[in-house]
């Protein structure tokens, strides 16, 4: 375990080093180190591989690329990716992408629906990410939430909070942009780097702003705003 943290923090190229926080004395603990867990043997892991499923396929390199390959000679793959969420950029096309890196027998599906975000907060999120890349594959929400995008001062997330907390006796809230919000049993507080790939009722952003230039800032803002499945609010400010 000591050797994947080691190659995690030396190969992350984040402005904020988060993979720096596996060493973490609360972290270590949490992690499954190699004397506690049954031996496997690694040339399962090493293939090859009838079949793979590659997610978050937008953030593959091409070298990345080369590796799933010469684990699946077959080139029998499942792609699934999101261009409106590559943060380095994704502007060709997905067939020309995947063709790029040795795949042309291509067989592709759009998404078109929106099952987790209701259309209040895409409403206010896809006009961030067209911005930065007019073309995305931006779904179509199916459900509306009655409840319309806030916007206030930063100043005003604790009070955001609580009051949301007061009014519901479930779920779960994330604050993304303020690293030194408090976190809670009820409350997460991410980066937005952390939050991809996550949902919560409510989502502040605190300085969205601030989260970045050009198509790394627009992604980052764009995928902040659709991890709410309920409610979002928007704060700015000092």
């Amino acid at each position: 375990m000591d050797r994947v943290v080691d190659d995690l923090i030396a190969t992350d190229d984040s402005e904020m080093m988060v993979m720096s926080m596996l060493r973490g004395a609360d972290l270590q603990e949490a992690l499954v180190h190699e004397d506690e867990v049954p031996r496997s043997d690694a040339e399962l892991l090493a293939g090859p591989f009838a079949h793979v499923v590659v997610d978050e396929a937008q953030e593959l390199t091409d070298a990345e690329w080369q590796m799933v390959l010469r684990r699946c000679p077959s080139h029998s793959l499942t792609i699934v990716g999101d261009r409106a969420q590559a943060r380095h950029g994704f502007t060709a096309s997905w067939a020309e992408r995947l063709r790029r890196v040795g795949l042309d027998r291509l067989a592709l599906a759009t998404l078109s629906i929106n099952y987790r975000t209701p259309t209040e907060v895409m409403t206010e999120a896809e006009p961030v990410i067209r911005a930065a890349l007019p073309d995305a594959n931006v779904p179509t929400s199916i459900r509306d939430s009655g409840i319309p995008v806030v916007h206030g001062a930063a100043s005003d997330a604790p009070a955001v909070v609580a009051a949301w907390l007061e009014a519901h006796d479930d779920g779960i809230a994330c604050v993304i942009g303020d690293p030194g919000f408090p976190a809670s049993p009820r409350v997460q507080s991410l980066s937005p780097e952390l939050a991809k790939g996550l949902e919560f009722d409510l989502v502040v952003l605190v300085n969205p702003e601030k989260f970045g230039d050009g198509i790394e800032g627009a992604v980052d803002r764009y995928v902040a705003m659709t991890r709410a499945t309920q409610e979002l609010v928007v704060l700015t400010g000092s």
